[in-house]
Parts: C-alpha cells; structure tokens; sequence
C-alpha cells in the first residue's frame, strides 16, 4: 500500500512537472499565468508528500499496535493452556 502511494505521488509530480513545463512553453519568461500554475502544481506536489508522510506515520503507529496485540494475545493463549492443563483438559 505504501509502495502504491509513494508510486502515485511521484507520478502526480511528474505530471504535475511535465504540465507546468508544457504550460510555459519556450518563453524567455513565464508569464503571471504560468507562474501562477507552477505555484499551484508545487503546491499539490508538496501536498501529496505531506499526505504521504502522515499516511507512513499511521501505518507505522497500526503495525506497532497489531504487534502490540498479537504479543498479548499469544500471552493469554499461554495461559489459557496453562489452566487448561491445570484443569486436566
């Protein structure tokens, strides 16, 4: 999931560069529209990587959670065999 974001976001800056390239053409200089476009296009880029980074800090936080979990439950499940033997089930 992570990979398939991390591809996303570079391919939305990709695009996001090739437009901001096609949109300023072979000008000398950019105009206002253009450089109002570019602006938009670093924006969005820098917006994708934000989202990404939070996206990596959950997952991370979920995982160690899940490991947290399993941890526990591997803890009752030993003691639950332990009455059991107790019990002599």
């Amino acid at each position: 999931m992570v990979k398939r974001l991390r591809l996303f976001v570079l391919l939305l800056t990709v695009c996001l560069f090739a437009m901001g390239t096609i949109l300023t053409g072979c000008s000398s200089s950019p105009n206002e529209k253009q450089m109002k476009a570019l602006e938009e296009t670093n924006a969005a880029a820098a917006a994708a990587q934000d989202k990404v980074a939070q996206l990596e800090k959950e997952n991370a936080e979920l995982k160690a959670k899940l490991a947290e979990k399993q941890a526990e439950l591997k803890k009752v499940q030993e003691e639950k065999a332990q009455v059991n033997a107790r019990l002599g089930k």
